[in-house]
């Protein structure tokens, strides 16, 4: 097929585009394509006029192709820049990783499509750079916060096992304090520090069987004596269910959270149930309060980073409003779900909705996928 109109003007106008461009017809032809093809990827116009746009996909994703090819051209429309990030075949045989803008173009001669090809590897670079500064940062953070945090933490244990002889009460009551407030902020470390991984979509999330029966049961053990402090009934209710492929530790800091921010705003002589269960197919914790419940326009704010609702700001609620949307972020990294149910002076329900997944596939999961596509 030949480009009709001013066909010198039009291949100057391609040649001056700033990323790499083939033009294929509806057959996925390539009846045109710029300097910047063979600039970036070594392909003269020569090598690639008249040959099908599969030339530019790797050997491996071939067999796919046509089929994403096909239902472009059923239903062309602009996608831009960014869009798609796939893989294109350098002439030397390497895969390149790429961005491709897609812009469909109805001709008397047919449909033609331009295709922009921009190369991702210096970003990638860049980004991994970045990544490795990033993680060196939180390690150096990590160590010089928490090391003098947890010679505190320490030294207090020992304060707390003096006898009444050589620690009166006083005493003994400012150091609970200062235990307390340095427990605190080794919390706000942790959560700071979960934050960034997750920000940076690099949280390693193990897929393992996990039993989320004996989960609850021992987060419930582990945090009966922060309920009788807050003067709350902690109440464990489970039914028998299959285990899940997930992360237990991770599982466990959701739970944690939940336990948490529940006796935070639950008044003293009001109960926290803990729930397991089996629910169309899915498993099911779940976490209710008696407290003090949400409005609904905060339920729909409330996993929304370092958000407070104005109840916990009037009643200066200890918190940085992390923790609920590390909630989030660890229930999405396992193909969950996170709902809340509130009534306001009632209580509120956390469910926390898991799938039995295959995991036979791999032990552990990676979020990042890549595939094939072109027009």
């Amino acid at each position: 097929m030949a480009i009709a109109g001013d066909a010198s003007l039009f291949r100057k106008l391609v040649d001056a585009a700033p990323d790499a461009t083939v033009i294929v017809d509806s057959e996925a032809t390539i009846v045109l394509s710029n300097r910047q093809m063979l600039n970036v990827f070594g392909w003269s116009g020569d090598d690639l006029v008249g040959k099908p746009i599969e030339m530019l996909v790797p050997e491996r994703f071939r067999p796919s192709h046509p089929a994403l090819r096909g239902g472009f051209v059923r239903q062309p429309s602009v996608r831009p820049i960014g869009a798609v990030e796939v893989y294109a075949l350098h002439r030397d045989g390497r895969e390149i990783p790429v961005e491709i803008s897609l812009s469909p173009l109805e001709t008397d001669q047919g449909l033609l499509v331009s295709a922009a090809i921009r190369d991702l590897t210096e970003r990638r670079r860049i980004q991994a750079e970045a990544d490795r500064m990033r993680d060196e940062l939180i390690a150096t953070v990590s160590h010089e916060l928490r090391t003098p945090l947890t010679s505190i933490i320490g030294y207090t244990e020992l304060l707390a096992d003096l006898g009444p002889d050589e620690l009166g009460p006083t005493a003994r009551s400012l150091v609970a304090v200062i235990e307390r407030n340095a427990a605190r902020e080794m919390r706000l470390i942790d959560d700071l520090l979960t934050m960034a991984f997750l920000d940076g979509d690099r949280m390693d999330v193990a897929r393992e069987p996990t039993d989320l029966v004996e989960l609850a049961r021992r987060v419930v053990t582990d945090q009966r004596t922060a309920a009788v402090e807050a003067g709350l009934a902690l109440v464990l209710d489970v039914e028998e269910v299959r285990p899940v492929p997930g992360d237990f530790h991770r599982l466990v800091q959701v739970l944690e959270n939940l336990l948490t921010n529940a006796f935070k705003f639950t008044p003293s002589g009001g109960e926290v149930r803990v729930r397991v269960r089996e629910e169309e197919g899915n498993v099911v914790l779940e976490v209710a309060d008696t407290g003090v419940g949400l409005r609904e326009e905060e339920t729909r704010q409330i996993f929304e980073r370092l958000y407070r609702t104005p109840s916990a700001v009037a009643a200066h609620a200890q918190g940085a409003g992390l923790g609920l949307s590390i909630v989030r972020k660890i229930v999405d990294a396992h193909a969950g779900e996170i709902q809340v149910e509130s009534v306001l002076g009632v209580g509120t329900t956390f469910r926390v909705v898991l799938p039995y997944l295959d995991v036979s596939s791999s032990d552990r999961t990676s979020t990042t996928a890549a595939g094939s596509s072109a027009p």
